[in-house]
């Protein structure tokens, strides 16, 4: 019916028996339908911009995409409308020196910004709601990870719990004494999506992009 929502169940078993898929082109990404040989939406990326990557989470799809001059771009999309809700160069929302591999908690990404950064991303409008510096001793990497609704940085030697409202960071000691942090190789916590763990531990530093690796929030540091 015209205006009304289908549950993403019912949709996908629809996607299913129509053979429906997402494909990306230099320009644009599109839901595609196999059966009528017909798009059912089609989202327009930066002109120039080639889309490497694409990941969905619930109702949203995120694509990474590149130039041939190295800009990269992260657009995000509504799948069943093909609304573009965002875009933003990648830069701006991390280090270049560190993959963007976001979990998801309530509709929000946190998602390591640097090193020494941990940040949270509204999946609706692409506002950073905090990017937010924490105390990193010398030669020790943190990894993220969200347990239930806690959003946790560890590494081999300690954890840190982050205020989910300002980014703040306090000892978590609780989460070390449970767990010996120094046998940690990776993590699956909550709202990470089948993509994301995969670039956490089968990183593509290839000129397609690089989207995962250890700091990113898989396996801890040192």
């Amino acid at each position: 019916m015209r205006g009304v929502r289908l549950p993403a169940c019912l949709r996908y078993i629809i996607d299913l028996m129509n053979k429906v898929a997402i494909f990306g082109k230099k320009g644009s990404i599109a839901k595609y339908d196999l059966t009528t040989n017909k798009p059912i939406w089609i989202g327009e990326i930066s002109p120039g911009h080639k889309p490497n990557i694409i990941g969905q989470y619930e109702n949203y799809i995120i694509v990474f995409s590149s130039i041939w001059s190295g800009s990269k771009m992260v657009h995000c999309f509504k799948e069943d409308s093909g609304q573009l809700l965002w875009s933003r160069y990648q830069e701006i929302l991390h280090s270049t020196m560190i993959p963007f591999v976001p979990h998801t908690h309530e509709n929000y990404m946190y998602y390591m910004a640097s090193s020494k950064e941990v940040a949270k991303l509204s999946w609706d409008t692409g506002r950073t709601v905090f990017r937010k510096r924490f105390k990193k001793p010398l030669f020790r990497n943190y990894a993220l990870v969200i347990i239930s609704d806690e959003v946790i940085l560890f590494s081999k030697k300690d954890a840190l719990i982050v205020n989910k409202d300002t980014g703040n960071t306090e000892p978590y000691p609780d989460f070390s004494e449970k767990l010996n942090l120094k046998e940690i190789t990776t993590t699956l916590g909550n709202g990470v999506s089948f993509m994301s763990s995969i670039y956490l531990t089968h990183p593509q530093y290839t000129d397609g992009g690089a989207y995962g690796g250890g700091d990113g929030g898989g396996g801890g540091g040192e």
